[in-house]
């Protein structure tokens, strides 16, 4: 380039950097201007308006960023350019501005600027350059540097002085416009109000208060106007301050949180502000307690959150954890001041203690700031081990004195270690251990004792239960049910009790004839206001009611005395063992009993009954016969169970004395022995003393006896023995003459003499009472004999009348001949009636079928004295074979009579032969005779149907009648076998379906429509008999199995008597008790609630 253009471009160098001077020195004048301007401002307007905190706030950040804007813009650019840090503007931009000031030069310089780019391969450098000399040459007269004038910075310069005048004016003269407003606006953060007439006084000295504590703020002001109304500023928030007095206000806060500033206002005028401060406090923001009890209740560790009130079985193990806030250290201070520290583990705090008893515990806690204070109490209560409980019920035996059934309950907090069965005589306990599952705390035991298979020396024993729980702190205890007394009762007691209640029973049994008299007084006077036609039907109903009611009474006495006999027997039996004679004359005297109150008299009874509703005149007079005859019967058999009572009576008190005589033989020859053996002549003194008052006893029950005897109408012939036991008295006097000499060998002598003398006296009594009960079987079977040939005469005589009637003419002669000779048998039906009615009160082999028998003989004896007489012959006849069917059961009753006393007569050892059939029942009926029954039956409809056929009526009539006479015996026959009560439930179902189809047959019979369907039934019958024969042999056979188990079965399973039992038993309710563990307090409600319902039972 040519000398020309460097000297441009240095000029251009030149200009630029004035350029940029001029830029600094006018935005430095600017920056300083705009500055003062704004803080002159700002700092009035602070100084009078008392501007918020947020306002001030946006002022000082708005000025600084305005300054710092300005600064940057206006001086720090232009600097930063001027001394080339950053980029200057190029020779094109800067010829631009000199444009702008010498338009003269016009584009020339642009032009030069530009000719100095062009590239020297497309145009001549020559010619390039002496382009550009000739434009340098036109502009050279041109000083760039004019283009920059300082002189308009004067007006600049003269602003900015009169700002810097003005702020020195004021600093001068108003000093705190701008001191206090730039203050205020330093400290932006804070508030500042303006001056109030009057003054706000903080009255709180110290405002440091420890966190969540309360805190209250005072205020008084001071001045000569002071405002009505104060708030306090807290964050904000304006609340107003109570007025305590003119000049006095106060604010509560409940619990300070957090530091805070506040101010006060009358929203006027501010207060300075003021802090208030929080010290950290400390205290428990959660805690939790593990609960682990003794491992012997089987309770389950629990946790618990912030539940600080527990209530806990005695030495359970608690540990407390403690999350704190701000806390340094924490103990737990129990009743007896005892002080348990934590172990810190972080901010977790650990207490561990076992607790024995009853507590109030408090937990303090403290920091640096803060010394031990109390945070949280609670209390402990332990539940201690209760003593285990027990309750028991006691039932007797119905049929064994001695035998006593216990069910009961035990409970427990926690379980049990043992549970025993305690006897205790002469103050020594004998302990018999029951089985219990230890770990259930509520559960039902059973137990079962026989006192007669102990030998106790008292008379008297206690017993009762103990149970013991498994307390392992304390040890187990024990607690034990109520005691109960068993009475062992003495000889004399025994006997006592005997008299008194068989004379209750004595009492009841002519109670009970005192109303079957008034029964049939009832009835007939009843029978008599019938005939009167001025009796209205209502008063006969009210006779009817007196009646029904009294036999009611009747029948209810008659329980009774059927119960107060079983007792008694069960009474004695347990204390004396019966011979198998006398449980069997036990067992068919209680079976009479049973039967007094027979079914046909408690039907008949119903239909009477169904008068009181609407008599019917009719009605009654076809019952009132059947009534009289039914009454007369019972009375008899009334008499008959008084009788066979005091019988039996008389026979168990003498085979008691001899039994008793044989042992107190034994017990003089056993003192024998001793006075040999021991020389101890005061114990066998006494000993001897006491036998010889046995004696006594034994000579007062026999004059007891003897006085019952005299009261049967067909005694025993006894002797009373009187001179033997005056004898035997007379050596007891010897003996103990001879003892109190102790002379040993005339004392053994003597006593075993009076031994031998008592030994005689019992088998003399023996042998007499043995010869009487013969004498009488003797007797009873010559009378069952001539019966049975009374009977067989009878019913060869009816049959003989009943053949002679058949196809007889009404007009003939023969009849009134047949009629005397019917109304003549029967007369001597009434003798054979009395012989068995005689009979029957002193053998109880003849049952009370024989006198259901002998009234259906009575009944169908007047109905076919009745139909002749009134010439209905085909129905007389009915009733005759009626008659014959009766007398053929009564002889078939009479003959298993006579041989089961034929067969007691032979053996020698009364009443004690084995069963050799086992289908065979009371009353001699077995499944065996009535297969042979039907056999026989079913032969005889097989000749009807061939009669039938050949059209012989003559023998096809006789053949009806025979066949009717069978059915109705084989009918008869299976009724008292299901009556018997003997069979079994398989077998009794067969016999009722065999009874139905034996209805079905006889009506075929009777309506003469007998057919192979007839026979086909009857095959039938015979294979249900079969069956019914062997579900009775398997029956037996289990029975037999049974019986031979009972024993064990009352030691082994109790619960079934209770089971048994359950709907009259007075004890405990069956409750299902639940196995789950129920808190304490529900667990005695649980208890309360057994109690209550409980009450009745025995503890």
């Amino acid at each position: 380039m040519t000398e020309n253009f460097n000297i441009l471009v240095d000029k251009l160098n030149l200009f630029r950097r004035k350029y940029y001077f001029f830029k600094l020195v006018k935005g430095l004048l600017v920056t300083l201007l705009v500055s003062i301007l704004s803080f002159t401002t700002i700092s009035v307007i602070e100084y009078f308006a008392y501007l918020p905190s947020l306002a001030r706030t946006f002022i000082i950040y708005a000025g600084i960023i305005l300054f710092a804007v300005l600064l940057l813009q206006f001086v720090l650019f232009p600097l930063f350019q001027l001394l080339k840090i950053i980029k200057q503007l190029s020779n094109e931009n800067i010829s631009k501005i000199i444009v702008k000031h010498f338009p003269e030069v016009k584009d020339k310089l642009l032009n030069i600027l530009e000719l100095s780019k062009l590239d020297n391969k497309s145009y001549s450098s020559e010619i390039i350059l002496a382009s550009i000399d000739q434009k340098i040459n036109e502009i050279k007269i041109f000083n760039f540097q004019n283009a920059i004038n300082f002189n308009c910075l004067k007006f600049i310069l003269l602003y900015f002085m009169v700002s810097l005048s003005v702020i020195f004016g004021i600093i001068i003269f108003d000093k705190p416009l701008i001191a206090e407003s730039n203050y205020r606006i330093i400290n932006y953060n804070q508030n500042f109000s303006k001056p109030a007439p009057y003054i706000f006084e903080l009255q709180n000295e110290n405002l440091v208060v420890n966190k969540g504590d309360e805190f209250t703020i005072l205020l008084n002001c001071e001045g000569e106007s002071l405002p009505q109304v104060v708030y306090i500023n807290i964050e904000g928030n304006n609340f107003l301050m109570k007025k305590k007095d003119s000049n006095y206000f106060e604010y509560h806060i409940e619990s300070v949180i957090n530091s805070f500033e506040f101010y006060f206002t009358d929203l006027k005028f501010l207060s300075e502000s003021y802090e208030l401060n929080t010290l950290p406090k400390p205290g428990i923001s959660d805690f939790e307690v593990k609960i682990t009890p003794p491992l012997y209740t089987r309770i389950r560790r629990e946790n618990v959150n912030n539940v600080g009130d527990l209530k806990i079985p005695e030495d359970t193990e608690i540990e407390w954890i403690f999350k704190c806030i701000d806390t340094d250290s924490l103990f737990i201070q129990f009743d007896n001041s005892e002080k348990e520290f934590a172990n810190k583990e972080g901010s977790l705090f650990k207490i561990q203690k076992r607790i024995l008893q009853n507590s109030e515990y408090r937990i303090f806690v403290k920091n640096s700031y803060l010394d031990y204070n109390e945070v949280l109490s609670y209390s402990l209560t332990v539940i201690p081990d209760l003593f285990p409980e027990i309750r028991v019920v006691q039932n007797r035996d119905s049929s064994f004195y001695s035998r006593f059934y216990f069910m009961g309950e035990i409970a427990d907090d926690y379980g049990f270690s043992n549970l025993n069965f305690h006897i205790n005589v002469n103050n020594q306990d004998s302990i018999f251990p029951l089985e219990v599952v230890k770990n259930l705390i509520n559960q039902e035991y059973f137990y079962t004792v026989d006192f007669n298979t102990f030998s106790f020396d008292s008379e008297e024993v206690s017993y009762y239960f103990s149970v013991s729980d498994n307390d392992a702190i304390n040890g187990s205890k024990t607690t034990t049910s109520n005691s109960f007394i068993y009475n062992i009762p003495t000889r004399e007691e025994i006997v006592e009790y005997d008299k008194e209640q068989f004379a209750v029973m004595e009492d009841m049994v002519d109670e009970s004839m005192r109303l079957a008299e008034e029964i049939r007084k009832g009835l007939e006077e009843l029978k008599y206001k019938n005939l009167d036609a001025n009796v209205s039907d209502w008063e006969k109903s009210q006779m009817v009611n007196e009646v029904v009611k009294k036999k009611n009474q009747l029948e209810k006495l008659f329980d009774e005395i059927e119960q107060q006999n079983e007792d008694l027997n069960d009474f004695m039996n347990s204390f004396n063992e019966q011979d198998e004679e006398m449980l069997e004359k036990q067992a068919m005297i209680e079976e009479l009993l049973e039967d007094v109150f027979s079914d046909e008299l408690k039907e008949l009874m119903e239909e009477f009954q169904k008068l009181a509703e609407e008599f019917d005149d009719k009605k009654f007079n076809q019952l009132s016969e059947q009534l009289d005859m039914s009454m007369d019967d019972l009375s008899k058999q009334l008499d008959r169970n008084l009788e066979m009572l005091r019988k039996m009576k008389v026979e168990q008190k003498l085979q008691s004395i001899i039994d008793d005589m044989y042992q107190l033989g034994a017990d003089e020859e056993q003192l024998a022995q001793e006075i040999n053996e021991k020389r101890n002549f005061e114990e066998v003194l006494d000993k001897d003393q006491k036998n010889k008052d046995e004696l006594s006893g034994l000579e007062e029950e026999l004059k007891d006896a003897l006085e019952l005897n005299d009261k049967l109408e067909e005694p025993l012939n006894y002797d009373d023995f009187e001179e033997e036991i005056n004898n035997i008295n007379e050596k007891f006097d010897l003996n103990n003459e001879n003892l109190e000499r102790k002379k040993k060998n005339k004392s053994s002598q003597s006593i075993k003499g009076t031994s031998e003398q008592i030994k005689n006296l019992a088998f003399n009594m023996d042998q007499l009472l043995q010869a009487n009960m013969m004498q009488q079987k003797m007797e009873s079977i010559e009378n069952i004999r001539q019966i049975l040939s009374n009977l067989i005469y009878f019913s060869f005589s009816q049959e003989d009348v009943m053949a002679q009637l058949s196809g007889i003419d009404p007009n003939d002669p023969t009849l009134n001949l047949l009629k005397r000779t019917q109304k003549k048998l029967k007369d001597q039906s009434v003798v054979v009636k009395d012989s068995l009615y005689a009979l029957a009160n002193r053998t109880p082999q003849i049952t009370s079928l024989v006198n259901n028998e002998l009234l259906k003989i009575e009944l169908n004896l007047i109905k076919t004295q009745n139909t002749l007489d009134d010439g209905l012959i085909p129905s007389s006849r009915v009733s005759q074979q009626f008659v014959l069917t009766s007398v053929n059961n009564l002889a078939l009753l009479l003959n298993e009579a006579l041989r089961a006393l034929e067969k007691q007569m032979a053996s020698g050892m009364p009443g004690d032969q084995s069963c050799e059939n086992p289908g065979q029942k009371a009353g001699g009926k077995s499944m065996g005779d009535m297969q042979q029954s039907s056999e026989q039956m079913k032969m005889l409809l097989e000749k009807m149907i061939e009669e039938m056929k050949k059209g012989n009526s003559q023998n096809m009539s006789q053949m009806l009648g025979e066949s009717l006479m069978q059915h109705e015996m084989m009918q008869q026959m299976l009724r008292e076998i299901m009556n018997d009560g003997s069979v079994g439930s398989d077998a009794r179902e067969q016999l009722k379906n065999i009874d139905k189809m034996l209805e079905e047959t006889r009506q075929e019979i009777m309506n003469k429509s007998i057919s192979n369907r007839t026979l086909l039934r009857q095959n039938q019958i015979m294979t249900r008999l079969l069956e019914a024969e062997k579900s009775e042999i398997e029956r037996d056979i289990d029975n037999k199995r049974e019986s031979e188990t009972a024993d064990e079965d009352f030691y082994s399973n109790p619960v079934k008597y209770f089971e048994y039992n359950k709907k009259t038993e007075n004890g405990l309710e069956n409750l299902e008790q639940n196995i789950f563990k129920l808190n304490n307090f529900y667990n005695k409600k649980y208890k309360k609630y057994l109690n209550s319902i409980d009450g009745q039972g025995t503890r």
